[in-house]
């Protein structure tokens, strides 16, 4: 079965790379590699980065002689972390906090999970409480953090205001934006929050693209990753809707801005032992706390810090939206037994179709057919 996989992917590597050379001679921006300035969120991932490498440990290398970051990874453990600092911890750093202080806040954070998740384990709902999912649906709700919150640029670690621009913006929050933790994301116009046909649904709910495609913070279920390499590229896979995401490593242009995907447009490099994969050119419906793909600039690290850890940073750059750059950070647990498994969402099933005909039964009888 894996060999069947890396068949498949040493393919999709071989064809991408041809029509990304084809559709360059559209118009091209200035490459990752050939800008030459640094890009935003380099001093602050590089000394977070130093400070949590493993000690008289030397990262391995390629067969071709490239860091080495491959593997299938997890991030479920570090579910129920804040993304942003607690107000509780205001004017400490991540380092200020004791490990006491620290297990007391996991022990918090696993017993409000299960308090918010659908189910108490083994029981009923509660009368009166909405149902989700079951309780068997989320990967950790008993996870062990590594860290306090995400955010570390900032050093408050709060993400930073928004421009008067920004601010104006409608925020649209809705299924498949992955909520408060990932910032969620608009998806479509949503018509005056009509959702008449299955055009005017979220790209979650089509199957085609869990939130705003790149971000990616830690979920109920769907936690694994992949990330393969072969000279001069680099592939990484999501257990979200199956995504596979190409970085090309050779310092070739970013396409035209008019060629948006709906995970952008990613060049990568490699900077010592970190890969830097700066994406531009995501999608007209791609939406990540009010910033839209239009002007939205995500720079990814990846680092591995521990023989079974990963680094895994990304800088949000758009001065559209933000006062300032600013950057979060969470490690990847290299772990074979979180495979990514099929993913088994399309559009052709039945959800889509409940949808559609249960607005239009409601709209029959004078209902709401919003949702």
């Amino acid at each position: 079965m894996l060999g069947r996989v890396l068949t498949s992917i040493g393919a999709l590597i071989i064809v991408a790379g041809t029509m990304v050379s084809s559709v360059e001679l559209a118009g091209q921006t200035s490459s990752l590699a050939s800008a030459g300035a640094k890009l935003p969120g380099a001093d602050v991932v590089k000394a977070f980065i130093a400070s949590r490498m493993a000690k008289n440990w030397v990262p391995p290398k390629t067969s071709w002689g490239d860091p080495d970051i491959q593997g299938v990874f997890t991030t479920k453990d570090e579910a129920n972390t804040p993304f942003e600092r607690p107000d509780e911890w205001a004017g400490r750093r991540m380092d200020d906090i004791t490990p006491t202080e620290f297990a007391a806040a996991i022990v918090k954070r696993q017993r409000e999970a299960v308090e918010r998740a659908p189910f108490a384990a083994g029981g009923e709902p509660e009368e009166g409480v909405a149902i989700a999912v079951p309780i068997h649906w989320f990967d950790n709700l008993a996870a062990k953090n590594s860290r306090p919150w995400f955010v570390i640029d900032p050093p408050d670690g709060k993400i930073p205001p928004l421009t008067a621009e920004a601010a104006k913006r409608p925020r649209a929050f809705g299924p498949g934006g992955g909520g408060a933790a990932s910032g969620g994301d608009a998806q479509t116009s949503l018509r005056g929050g009509r959702r008449d046909t299955y055009t005017d649904r979220y790209l979650g709910d089509r199957c085609i693209m869990w939130g705003s495609g790149v971000p990616h913070t830690p979920g109920i279920y769907g936690n694994s990753f992949q990330i393969l390499q072969t000279p001069g590229y680099v592939v990484i896979r999501y257990e979200m809707i199956h995504e596979a995401r190409l970085v090309p490593l050779d310092g070739r242009q970013h396409t035209s801005s008019k060629i948006r995907g709906y995970m952008g447009d990613s060049r990568g490099r490699w900077d010592g032992n970190t890969l830097v994969v700066e994406t531009k050119n995501l999608h007209e419906t791609a939406n990540y706390r009010g910033a839209p793909g239009k002007s939205l600039r995500l720079v990814e690290r990846f680092t591995r810090i521990a023989p079974n850890r990963v680094e895994w940073s990304m800088t949000f750059d758009d001065p559209t939206t933000w006062e300032r750059p600013w950057t979060y950070s969470l490690p990847m647990t290299q772990d074979d037994t979180q495979i990514i498994h099929e993913y088994a969402c399309h559009e052709g099933n039945y959800g889509m179709a409940n949808l559609l005909s249960a607005a239009r039964a409601a709209e029959k009888k004078g209902g709401e057919s919003g949702r």
